[in-house]
């Protein structure tokens, strides 16, 4: 008993151990899945995320540039236009004023230059920042969103960031007279950046090439040392410096670089924090499930132990244990259940073998006397009707015929008779009753040619015909009347037996027809003619075969049997 219980322990311990794997192995390769492909898709939404900034920026860039160069040729247009802003530079204001509207008189375009400055900002609300260089001067013309229409600044005074440039070419001599510097607004598209979540690592900077600083951006992630590494590498013109960050630079067709730059300590610390819940999910995935199996078949192992030595303990002979039905409705309660019911009939099936040893030695006893007696019955009878026939009294020795027939049909140990040969036993029976009740009973058997040699179980009719003497005959009226008609029809047969006996109310039909079909009780031990009928011929000939009582009109009770000889088990 203990051997099989440390080897029921051992084969547990090694499911255990053996699931544990599996379950582990699963977990580990579907959360190495669940990571490389969260790694692969943060790698492409932040090789997406700098071509969108690189498409972004330099569609501003583009916009900006045609801005910026539309105005230099408007303000070179003219060849009096360039002169009349170098006289803005040399004068004073109210000198300028008079200038342009002299110039106006004499026949030239009204040119004003603060004029053009301000109507510029107001078509553009996008400018924050105008700045007019001529080469010929030493100030700097400036104009901002404050200030429109600007002022004059020593050249040394004026810084501007993130410029789109634009030369001022003279439409006489072809050369280049100034340059024009516009700085737009740029926190539309940062914030349009910032929006995009891969961005946040990012550092983007424009750079001319005249290597001035167009326009630059860092994600929220970016530090204020990174972008120092940046600065410092942009001031010295060498990206080498930055060991320790990708960049991706892209020449645009205006003429500007754009560079996009990503630290890669920041980048793998993003990815560490991208993949992390997705290893402490599997960590947590594979704790609960390992820790729920271990459970559960600990839970098992302790339920199946209760069966096993419950079944060991009827092994050793205790037929009356039985498993304990405290387990929880699962499939071992299930199995727990169907074992008790096993060892219930089990005990059941001996304690009747039992019985049957002892009925089967009181029935050897039998036989050896059954051996003699009807042999010895049988010529006494036989000399009983000679000695009726020498007396001259044939009908007596008709009665005895009669009856040493039904004797020698009763200990016929056969099972099986032909319809011909039941109904001439049922016969004899009948003729004995009408000896001794003449000219109170009449009945016709008839038994059709191609149904006489169809076999049947013994005595499979005769209870039928009985049951009408025991419940149904009259002798005290004088019209008692029983049929019997065997036929086939349609490859069915038919035995048909009516009486003119005790009829049955309708209530008493239908509970006969439905406690004919019901298998016998072990218990029962009275009417069971009909259900043994029933189930002797339902076994020979199965589904094929149907079996009805009913109640005739007037009185008495018809009995209908239907089976289909060729399906019957022979």
């Amino acid at each position: 008993m203990l051997l099989k219980s440390h080897a029921m322990q051992a084969s547990f311990a090694h499911l255990i151990k053996l699931y544990t794997t599996i379950i582990s192995v699963m977990v580990v390769l579907a959360t190495t899945v669940f990571i490389t492909v969260s790694i692969r898709t943060y790698d492409a939404d932040l090789e997406q995320a700098e071509n969108t900034a690189i498409v972004q920026v330099g569609q501003m860039l583009n916009q900006n540039q045609q801005i910026a160069a539309q105005f230099a040729t408007q303000m070179t247009s003219s060849s009096s236009n360039l002169p009349s802003i170098e006289k803005y530079f040399d004068s004073s204001i109210t000198d300028y004023s008079n200038y342009a509207i002299d110039k106006s008189i004499s026949g030239s375009p009204y040119f004003f230059w603060p004029t053009e400055s301000r109507q510029f900002f107001t078509q553009h609300d996008q400018v924050t920042q105008l700045t007019l260089r001529l080469l010929s001067q030493n100030k700097v013309f400036v104009a901002t969103q404050a200030n429109p229409g600007g002022a004059l600044y020593p050249a040394k005074d004026v810084k501007q960031r993130f410029a789109i440039n634009a030369p001022l070419i003279n439409q006489t001599s072809l050369e280049t007279d100034g340059v024009l510097s516009i700085s737009f607004d740029q926190s539309e598209i940062k914030r349009q950046l910032s929006q995009v979540n891969a961005t946040q690592p990012l550092q983007v900077v424009v750079r001319s090439e005249a290597d001035d600083e167009a326009f630059y951006f860092a994600g929220k992630r970016v530090t204020r040392q990174q972008q120092r590494d940046l600065n410092q590498a942009l001031t010295a013109g060498n990206m080498k410096m930055l060991r320790d960050y990708h960049v991706t630079t892209k020449q645009l067709s205006s003429g500007y670089t754009v560079m996009t730059v990503l630290n890669r300590h920041l980048l793998s610390r993003l990815i560490i924090g991208h993949v992390l819940p997705l290893i402490l999910l599997g960590l947590i995935l594979l704790l609960g499930l390992s820790t729920g199996l271990w459970l559960t078949f600990r839970r098992y192992q302790h339920q199946l132990n209760t069966i096993v030595d419950t079944v060991q303990t009827v092994s050793d002979g205790n037929l009356d244990a039985r498993v304990p039905m405290n387990l929880r409705p699962t499939d071992l309660h299930t199995l727990a259940g169907g074992i008790n019911a096993m060892l219930t009939e089990i005990h059941q099936h001996i304690y009747t073998i039992y019985q049957l040893q002892i009925a089967q030695q009181e029935a050897n006893r039998r036989a050896l006397q059954a051996q003699i007696n009807p042999h010895f019955m049988s010529n006494t009878l036989e000399y009983i009707r000679m000695a009726a026939l020498e007396a001259h009294q044939p009908e007596l020795a008709n009665v005895v015929y009669s009856f040493a027939a039904l004797l020698r049909n009763n200990t016929d140990l056969s099972s099986r008779t032909t319809l011909k040969q039941e109904v001439s036993f049922i016969e004899k029976y009948v003729f004995l009753y009408q000896v001794r009740f003449p000219d109170r009973l009449a009945y016709q058997f008839t038994v059709a040619d191609d149904v006489a040699a169809v076999e049947i179980p013994k005595f499979s009719l005769q209870p039928l015909v009985e049951n009408y003497f025991v419940h149904g005959v009259n002798f005290s009226r004088v019209d008692n009347a029983l049929s019997l008609k065997a036929w086939r029809e349609a490859g069915i047969v038919h035995v048909k037996i009516v009486d003119n006996g005790r009829g049955l109310s309708p209530e008493a039909v239908k509970a006969v027809n439905q406690k004919l079909k019901q298998p016998l009780a072990a218990e029962q031990q009275h009417s069971i003619g009909l259900q043994n009928v029933y189930s002797r011929m339902h076994d020979s000939f199965r589904d094929g075969f149907k079996m009805t009582i009913n109640s005739n009109d007037q009185q008495g009770v018809t009995v209908l049997l239907q089976f289909d000889d060729r399906e019957g088990v022979k």
